[in-house]
């Protein structure tokens, strides 16, 4: 078994490069096409904070960071053009692991790897900087709500309630398949690039992904615009594990829907999206259920206090 210490940090990168040929590498920065409406984001993942190596293959592991940020991009309304990745590794680190986990980072051909950075540490992390394009449109913003505004979801939210325990307890014991699917569901995220072209079709000019919970995301959306957001618990879609916890399903986070406002006066988007709530005069977030509003114990993961 060969070590990235057996082969040093020149080796280490022969190697990224005879496996993953990149076009751009080889120079001190990546020369990119030009863009018309370049939208650009970074996000940082460390093992033991947001994913532990035993979840998943490496392959995996690094397709689901990937598409976790690329996520920021659809709520932009963009389209993924490249990405560059600087990665922290001990010298320790099994060469195939990361080779392995290059195969993940590469897999979307509409977003190639294009450069990025290789430093030693102690605990593996990768910091992934995404850039895409809105072209000739304008790119979807937190602050464009409006009072009168209805709010959606492209899709079932409470992706991460009980995954990760579960994860830890196939490690004891076999799971059930319902609990295999409900892992497989956390591990396999996607970008919601599908949806864009629809909700520019709507007339839709704000959007934010929900990676913190559709609770702490409608809080964003409120602060950014100046609107009240009030989500109707009983509208909300969940994944099929979550069914009557809602407001625990609106607070697990790392679902990457994407949450957008449409004016009433337009149409709905059609078929595979779901009204949650409306934005009115005022500030904050009020939660009801049922026309009653609700008190809440959580509104979504926050990186500093660890709570949900």
């Amino acid at each position: 078994m060969k070590l990235i210490r057996d082969i040093g940090e020149h080796g280490f990168i022969r190697a990224l490069r005879e496996r993953f040929p990149m076009e751009t590498a080889g120079d001190d920065a990546a020369v990119l096409a030009s863009l018309e409406t370049p939208v650009v984001t970074t996000d940082s993942f460390f093992e033991g904070t947001h994913f532990y190596r035993w979840w998943t293959s490496p392959g995996k592991t690094a397709a689901r960071l990937l598409e976790a940020t690329l996520s920021d991009i659809a709520a932009m309304g963009g389209e993924p053009r490249s990405v560059l990745s600087s990665i922290v590794v001990s010298p320790d680190m099994e060469l195939d692991w990361i080779l392995e986990f290059y195969s993940g980072l590469t897999s979307r051909v509409d977003c190639p790897v294009v450069g990025g950075e290789t430093v030693k540490g102690a605990v593996f992390g990768i910091t992934l900087t995404a850039i895409g394009d809105c072209g000739s449109k304008k790119p979807f913003l937190r602050s464009a709500v409006k009072p009168g505004d209805t709010l959606w979801v492209t899709g079932p939210v409470g992706r991460a309630l009980d995954s990760p325990e579960l994860l830890e307890k196939s490690r004891k014991q076999q799971l059930s398949t319902d609990e295999i699917t409900q892992t497989e569901i956390f591990l396999s995220p996607v970008a919601r690039f599908d949806a864009v072209p629809s909700l520019r079709c709507s007339g839709v000019e704000a959007a934010i992904d929900i990676s913190d919970g559709l609770f702490s995301e409608c809080t964003h959306l409120s602060q950014e615009s100046g609107v009240r957001i009030t989500v109707e618990l009983e509208r909300v879609p969940v994944v099929p594990y979550a069914l009557n916890r809602a407001a625990e399903a609106c607070s697990a986070g790392e679902d990457f829907e994407l949450l957008f406002a449409l004016p009433r006066s337009l149409p709905p988007p059609g078929r595979g999206f779901y009204m949650v709530g409306s934005a009115s005069q005022g500030s904050g977030l009020a939660v009801t259920e049922k026309g009653t509003v609700t008190e809440l114990s959580s509104r979504g993961f926050d990186h500093f206090t660890r709570k949900n």
